[in-house]
């Protein structure tokens, strides 16, 4: 007997704190909760969402020498965060892993990262890149990103970087004979340097500069070609 009054007593006390606890939410009843203004979202106080990006590299003048343009180019998939500071402006950093390759031209003045004319060659970087950003609103909409415009830098960690080839002149019996050089050591481990961005909701096309040499100042090899310029995509509404 006992224990059905204590039962009672206690589904009793928790139906009143339920109801107490609405009630000091809103004394209508109202679910205050369902009514409030999404604060996350693309045009909201934070937002955070996945992106991919492909872009060419290239140089300026002469700076583009060593590479074939338009086979050389730079693949990227990372995470944005965001947080907006005023109506127009907001701050924030992606996470991405970026894939570089290079392919160099084959001919008498080739000297990176040797002088042996192959079939095919590329330099591959595989880095981890931290991007910190302000972004700049020029449209504003409700639930999109808008216009914007991102000015920022970024600074990557070239954790494996490769050197692939394929001989011109195969060993006997082979059609091909392709090697994979790693732990190279004339390469940085680390880089940075400078990049913009417009955008237009998810849709970003945007621009790299890279301030560091590839090669290490003991390498004497001269500095690859320093512009990213591609497209990105945001995997967001």
């Amino acid at each position: 007997m006992n224990q059905k009054i204590i039962i009672a007593f206690l589904s009793l006390f928790f139906i009143g704190y339920s109801f107490g606890q609405v009630n000091e939410k809103d004394p209508y009843g109202r679910d205050l909760e369902a009514l409030t203004i999404n604060k996350r979202g693309p045009n909201q106080d934070k937002y955070s969402h996945l992106f991919l990006s492909y872009a060419f590299i290239t140089g300026l003048d002469n700076d583009s020498s060593e590479i074939i343009f338009g086979k050389s180019g730079a693949f990227s998939i990372g995470y944005l965060w965001k947080w907006r500071l005023a109506k127009w402006s907001e701050l924030g950093f992606d996470v991405a892993y970026h894939r570089s390759a290079f392919h160099l031209k084959q001919d008498s003045s080739k000297i990176i990262p040797n002088s042996i004319i192959y079939k095919r060659e590329k330099l591959v970087f595989n880095s981890i890149v931290v991007s910190p950003f302000i972004r700049i609103k020029l449209v504003n909409r409700l639930h999109s990103n808008g216009i914007f415009i991102d000015l920022g830098g970024y600074a990557g960690w070239q954790y494996d970087v490769r050197h692939k080839s394929v001989e011109k002149r195969p060993n006997p019996g082979a059609n091909q004979t392709k090697t994979l050089d790693t732990r190279l050591d004339y390469i940085r481990d680390y880089n940075y340097g400078l990049l913009a961005r417009i955008g237009f909701n998810r849709f970003v096309f945007y621009g790299r500069y890279r301030m560091t040499n590839l090669f290490t100042d003991r390498s004497g090899f001269r500095n690859l070609p320093q512009y990213e310029f591609g497209m990105r995509i945001g995997i967001h509404q």
